[in-house]
């Protein structure tokens, strides 16, 4: 997990890295004694946990703490307080968890590993990479096709954005020099079996789905850097560097539309 801690104590501040140190899933990508810093870099960066302080000069924790949850969709948040006053506030703002100082390491070490749980639950099984060459990987792992066309349709499907796709226009699309008939139907419905066939074998069952004579992906069951840049192109301008599904000739008509937009 990509990790940030916060606190104003120095000695305080040393303890949590050095614990930290320790724990084999927790990556620290930045330790500040400023909740401004602390802000601006998670603005910049991808932070997936935060250890915070809440009695933060200029900046409290919990100001601070709302304002990542805004830059950082599905960040853990967990706090160090040592005022117990705290505990209703930091509940309400849904935060994950809270320690007490003064703490021990085996304190520390716990909300490390609810983090890690908490971040697990969180993290989709599915991820797609549409920039570029198109890839689909399942916990991190590449995901084999072994029909060409499911992995297109899969990839034509994305495109649409959770939107539903015709059996004509999937046919227009993987199948451009066939003519519309009973034998290139066969085989649109070949695809999309292929295609069922493969996710279900890795327990994948919610993602795609399938009506009467078309189809669709839910958009709630992927990671898609397409999708990411598309909610903040200007914060995830670095994502698109101007390729798109190149291995498809159909992509070119929203690789033109990104270009002209973005």
């Amino acid at each position: 997990m990509k990790t940030i801690l916060v606190d104003k104590e120095p000695l305080m501040q040393r303890m949590l890295e050095e614990v930290m140190k320790g724990i084999r899933e927790v990556d620290v990508v930045g330790s500040f004694r400023n909740s401004e810093k602390a802000l601006e870099y998670a603005e910049e960066n991808t932070v997936e946990f935060a250890l915070l302080d809440t009695e933060m000069p200029v900046m409290d924790g919990l100001d601070l703490g709302r304002k990542l949850q805004k830059v950082c969709p599905g960040i853990v948040l967990i706090y160090i307080t040592e005022n117990s006053d705290r505990l209703a506030d930091i509940f309400k703002m849904k935060a994950d968890y809270c320690i007490m100082k003064p703490c021990s390491r085996d304190d520390i070490e716990d909300a490390a590993e609810r983090a890690r749980l908490l971040s697990k639950r969180q993290k989709k099984q599915v991820t797609v990479q549409m920039f570029g060459r198109f890839d689909v990987f399942l916990n991190g792992k590449v995901l084999y096709f072994k029909n060409a066309k499911s992995k297109e349709l899969l990839a034509l499907c994305m495109d649409r954005c959770g939107g539903s796709v015709s059996m004509e226009e999937v046919i227009d699309k993987l199948w451009p020099e066939r003519i519309y008939d009973e034998k290139v139907k066969r085989l649109y419905r070949k695809a999309v079996m292929n295609l069922q066939g493969t996710l279900r074998e890795k327990g994948i069952t919610e993602f795609f789905q399938t009506k009467r004579g078309s189809c669709y992906i839910s958009k709630e069951e992927v990671e898609c850097d397409y999708y990411t840049y598309l909610v903040e192109p200007e914060k995830n301008e670095k994502m698109f560097q101007g390729e798109y599904l190149f291995d498809y000739s159909w992509g070119e008509e929203t690789l033109a539309n990104l270009m002209n937009a973005y």
